[in-house]
């Protein structure tokens, strides 16, 4: 058999009018080759209820139009075992087909879309991105790209069958608002190769970490100012989108475990419940190192450094007062530059809250919680000692008493919030110890810190 059908071309638009041009409707053809606006609509132009008040007004605009209009905070993550599962079967055939063009053509990949053409432009567009993840993350094993590719099907399953339904014939309209991230931003160029406009807008900064590849397809719109505080995003005039999309609203994250007031020693300790050991084992089932986790969802999401999981088979964790032994080879995601990772595991648990409103000031109290030397949930208290930004990245120095093994665990205020993830320490230096801060931690996994309800 040879493959006759030919993909969807894209031409993105170099835009004199942004945010106009973006608002245009043009009617889907089945042409060759389609023009596509990708616009990063980056700050606010006067005030914040201003920029709500666009919002709602470009709401109201696309619902009343013949287009398919989809608003974004976040996108959807896996949360049952069986999608999981499917998912990784379908990866697995997925790389049986992928370097011969006709088994490709005819290796099924999510849902069929009713159009041949973008049914062929998805499996080449998804071989791409596949590509631009190796590109850059070119230390990422067999495990992480399985993640990542996992990952990438859940959404293409839940989004894909919904914006190219048979009812929808006209423009796609593609908005997401808020702190993205890196595989975020690379679903949505993977949207616009489909033929859909896509607008980010955020009113913080740019997409952080940008691919080339997103950086030459998109129209940067940067407006005057910058607004850093979290606020709430209007609801939509009509949920014209997904059923079950997340409530429209910037997260602000849960402050139902801080009291006002500060806590005891004590009370900080018990805390530890939501501090876990993680083993790291390599394939031949030898452990490769110790360290430690934070909760950062119920759901079973748990942070820790990627020097601890980096490299990793597989993984155990252990958590305090239960003595069973967790095997995962859920690896969520990670960042190279922040020294930050994700894992899964099948086991609910209490999430630690994490600051991300104030600021810590140099001679703050603070205590670590870790396992030292593999020493289970070591309590030490101390005080934040300074800031220190090393290797372009910004680092939170501290004296409480750390040791290997602590990697991964949580430095929190004296209100019980995590204001930090203990990374390192200096060998020549007495107390001399460093964490990722809170701020960081939330730019990297926002959608996964429990929120309030």
């Amino acid at each position: 058999m040879v493959v006759t059908t030919r993909p969807l071309k894209i031409k993105y638009k170099k835009l004199a009018n942004p945010f106009q041009e973006f608002m245009q409707i043009n009617p889907h053809n089945n042409a060759l080759t389609k023009e596509v606006v990708f616009l990063r609509y980056i700050g606010i132009p006067d005030s914040v209820d201003l920029y709500k008040e666009n919002i709602l007004k470009m709401d109201e605009y696309f619902t009343k139009q013949s287009v398919f209009y989809l608003r974004l905070h976040r996108l959807e993550v896996i949360n049952n075992k069986k999608d999981a599962d499917r998912l990784s079967e379908l990866w697995g055939d997925w790389q049986a087909a992928a370097d011969s063009m006709q088994l490709l053509y005819e290796t099924s990949l999510c849902g069929k879309l009713a159009n041949d053409q973008l049914e062929w432009t998805k499996k080449l567009s998804f071989k791409k991105i596949l590509h631009l993840f190796k590109e850059h993350q070119p230390h990422a094993n067999d495990t992480l790209l399985k993640n990542f590719a996992v990952k990438f099907l859940y959404w293409m399953d839940y989004y894909l069958p919904q914006i190219f339904s048979k009812e929808n014939q006209a423009s796609f309209k593609i908005v997401f608002i808020g702190d993205i991230t890196q595989h975020e931003s690379l679903f949505l160029y993977f949207l616009s190769t489909l033929g859909c406009d896509i607008c980010y807008m955020s009113p913080k900064g740019d997409i952080p970490n940008l691919y080339p590849i997103i950086a030459a397809s998109s129209t940067l719109q940067s407006c005057r100012n910058c607004y850093e505080k979290e606020f709430i995003i209007p609801k939509m005039l009509s949920m014209k989108s997904i059923p079950s999309q997340q409530p429209t609203i910037l997260p602000a994250l849960s402050t139902s475990m801080v009291t006002t007031e500060e806590c005891s020693y004590e009370q900080l300790a018990s805390l530890a419940t939501s501090v876990v050991m993680i083993k790291t084992f390599g394939a031949d089932g030898k452990v490769l190192c110790f360290g430690s986790g934070v909760v950062l969802h119920r759901d079973g999401y748990i942070l820790t450094n990627l020097h601890v999981v980096g490299g990793g088979n597989y993984y155990s964790v252990l958590y305090e007062n239960d003595p069973n032994e967790y095997i995962t080879h859920q690896f969520v995601k990670y960042h190279d530059m922040h020294d930050l990772a994700i894992l899964k595991v099948d086991r609910t648990s209490l999430p630690l809250p994490v600051k991300i409103e104030g600021q810590l000031v140099r001679g703050q109290k603070i205590v670590a919680i870790g396992s030292p030397l593999g020493l289970f949930n070591s309590v030490s208290d101390g005080i934040v000692s300074g800031f220190r930004d090393l290797r372009k990245m910004s680092m939170i120095q501290f004296t409480a008493a750390i040791s290997n093994g602590s990697s991964g665990g949580a430095l929190l205020d004296m209100h019980g919030r995590l204001v930090g993830l203990i990374t390192a320490g200096f060998d020549d230096g007495q107390n001399l110890n460093l964490a990722v801060p809170a701020h960081l931690i939330y730019q990297f996994a926002q959608n996964f810190i429990e929120v309030s309800g």
